[in-house]
């Protein structure tokens, strides 16, 4: 498979693991808004911070599948270091039982800085 071709099939699984990563982050959201309309305000803190948390990851995991599939070996070889490095931080930061979205998303975005590394080469 050509180079190029390759950074194609890993910035689709980056874009894919960010928008699944972004998707569990309004899911919390969202589960935070509901514990906070049922009046368990206390309930509500440890969902808004994953929320905010899913969504920050989700835009740092999309921004660098952006830039590993851009021309040029050098961006694919740092988005895909940046990649398993963000990944696996936020695995051991949030832990591996937050959300089937979000383990999925970290997969595929994992897939793809493994992609990258090797692409770049």
């Amino acid at each position: 498979m050509e180079p190029s071709s390759d950074r194609r099939i890993a910035a689709l699984f980056g874009f894919l693991g960010a928008v699944l990563i972004g998707l569990e982050g309004l899911v919390d959201l969202v589960r935070s808004a509901i514990y906070l309309a049922v009046g368990s305000g206390v309930h509500a803190f440890l969902p808004f911070d994953q929320g905010v948390v899913f969504l920050f990851l989700g835009l740092i995991v999309g921004a660098f599948a952006f830039l590993g599939g851009m021309r040029g070996e050098g961006h694919a070889t740092m988005a895909g270091a940046v990649l398993l490095v963000v990944v696996v931080v936020g695995w051991f930061a949030l832990g591996l039982g937050s959300g089937l979205l979000a383990i999925l998303g970290a997969v595929l975005a994992l897939v793809a800085g493994v992609v990258f590394l090797v692409s770049g080469r």
